[in-house]
Order: structure tokens, then sequence, then C-alpha cells
């Protein structure tokens, strides 16, 4: 994961109209108009030390979610600071995979089908 990666962390939805999630930002501000192209969660550990200090994904879907309102502190805003917890309205493709604990981000990069590691032959014996 990078410095300032653009994030949300879901922690509840609100009733209404309009499609509205409630959570916490991330590191990097989000401001109305931002878009988010994925949706994802991260892999349980079940020891501390388990997988090390990078969290790995365990399940993430495509998305083009886009934020078109921004509230927190009993009013609009037109950004979220990095932290800050409040809510989203969003609009776009994927909010069907949003669930609590579930993160709004940037899709992970993964080598090509062109650039897989290449690992040496094993001899048998």
């Amino acid at each position: 994961m990078t410095d300032k990666e653009l994030q949300f962390i879901v922690d509840g939805f609100v009733d209404g109209e309009h499609f509205t999630v409630i959570g916490r930002c991330g590191d990097a501000p989000i401001h109305i108009g931002d878009e988010f192209d994925a949706v994802y969660r991260y892999k349980r550990r079940r020891y501390p030390d388990e997988l090390g200090d990078e969290p790995v994904r365990e399940v993430e879907k495509p998305a083009a979610i886009r934020v078109v309102c921004i509230h927190a502190y009993q009013r609009s805003l037109q950004t979220m600071g990095g932290g800050m917890t409040g809510s989203l309205t969003l609009e776009g493709d994927g909010l069907q995979y949003l669930a609590t604990g579930w993160i709004l981000g940037r899709k992970s990069e993964t080598p090509s089908d062109g650039e897989r590691e290449i690992k040496p032959a094993v001899a048998s014996l």
C-alpha cells in the first residue's frame, strides 16, 4: 500500500433515498467528485505475525463509484480530511459489493499476464 492512498472504510449505512455510507477516511483526503475503482476487504490474520507488515487483500471487486456528497460534523463539506469520520453519498457501479468492514479504494497493482514471475525449476531426486 502506498502513502496517501485514497480509501474509505465502511462502518455502516444510512437509510434514505440516496446510497450513503458512514465510516472513516484513510490518510488521503476525499473530495466531492473523487472516484473509487475498487471495493475490497483485507484478509484477517489469525496471529499478529502471520502475514508480515503489509495487509493482504482477500477479496477485491471492480467498481466505478463517485462521491456526490460529504457530510461530517452536522454539515456538508467539499473535502473530508484524512482520518475524519463522516458519511459519503455515492453513485455508480459496484455499490452492491459494499458491506460493513469493506473499503472503498483503488485497484491493487498486480503484474499483467506478460509480467508473471518466473520460478526456477526444482530438480526431483
